[in-house]
């Protein structure tokens, strides 16, 4: 009986995972719904505010393998790319002086390679500079996965906001992993 129910799961994963591809919500604050969506066209990542009477605002910065869903958050969307063994999200929140989406955080995770060295996930909060990261190391002579204390630390980038988001996830990116491998280095000795 297990089994057929665990078949059952593989089959029809989309079931029980279903996300966003498209999410319409109040994200400029003038109670009219606005719209973020993967535009068909050109597979950019749009959005629309009610308040830039509907004018198409895109970027074509998001990484174009796995798939993109977006998520609605308390003060605006987020993106999300799930990949095979990694993903990435991208918050937004509207910024009324400049009538512009502003990325306010970033999150990514990693399952790794077979061992999981190296999996786990992080996140940095750009209105507080504030990273955290959870990650994991295989450990060659205990021959298992060993956590590594949470490292929070001030992890300052560049304003960046949708239509331009520059290298700043590339930046999060570098700066993420040179703190993964120098708490790695600190802990595991081979």
């Amino acid at each position: 009986m297990f089994s057929k129910k665990f078949l059952l799961l593989l089959n029809f994963p989309s079931l029980f995972f279903a996300q966003e591809k498209m999410l319409s919500a109040d994200f400029d604050g003038d109670h009219i719904k606005d719209k973020v969506y993967l535009d068909s066209n050109n597979g950019a990542v749009v959005y629309q505010l009610s308040s830039q009477k509907f004018k198409k605002i895109s970027s074509n910065q998001f990484e174009d393998s796995g798939e993109i869903f977006f998520d609605q958050s308390k003060n605006g969307f987020k993106v999300k790319l799930n990949q095979m063994r990694a993903g990435y999200v991208y918050q937004f929140r509207y910024e009324k002086e400049i009538g512009k989406m502003r990325l306010i955080g970033m999150e990514r995770y990693e399952f790794g390679p077979a061992n999981n060295d190296g999996s786990g996930e992080s996140s940095v909060n750009l209105l507080t500079n504030t990273y955290i990261g959870e990650w994991n190391y295989f450990d060659n002579k205990k021959t298992k996965l060993i956590k590594i204390p949470t490292i929070k630390k001030k992890m300052v980038l560049p304003k960046a906001y949708f239509d331009n988001l520059g290298n700043v996830f590339s930046t999060y990116i570098d700066k993420d992993t040179s703190y993964y491998l120098a708490e790695k280095k600190r802990l595991y000795k081979e």
